[in-house]
């Protein structure tokens, strides 16, 4: 059987069901996409509670957790959100979270996050997931 292997135009994406088939929960890595000042704001509210989101570029409405709409509506302009400071795996699931987990190649990344392409790819391409960013494979 041959081994497909992502190339720098596969689409990746979180695969959100990897969290929970490794035991994980993504809620802990949403959080602490927050600043200090908004994890306190959350502090004993329910974490998992859905609450509406408007696309502003679209108009839809979205259910999304508290977390998510916090990094969405106060850290999307935000410049320190996604620095070239952040782990490679880190700024990749970060735009991810903004871009509502719409797939993205390695090429399209690197224009987002100022790192190369066949630096991403080597990174998420491999066997080991980092943060759930999985390559889409058809």
């Amino acid at each position: 059987m041959k081994l497909l292997r992502p190339t720098e135009n596969t689409p990746f994406h979180i695969d959100y069901s990897w969290f929970e088939k490794n035991g994980q929960d993504v809620n802990v890595l949403i959080y602490k996409c927050l600043t200090p000042e908004q994890q306190e704001r959350l502090a004993g509210l329910p974490t998992d509670e859905a609450l509406d989101f408007v696309d502003e570029a679209t108009g839809e409405v979205r259910r999304v957790t508290r977390a998510m709409q916090m990094i969405r509506a106060e850290r999307a302009n935000d410049a320190t959100f996604i620095s070239p400071r952040l782990p490679l795996a880190e700024s990749v699931f970060r735009v991810f979270l903004l871009n509502d987990n719409q797939p993205l190649t390695p090429v399209e990344l690197a224009a987002r996050i100022g790192r190369k392409p066949s630096e991403i790819l080597a990174q998420l391409g491999g066997r080991t997931v980092y943060n759930g960013v999985r390559p889409i494979m058809n």
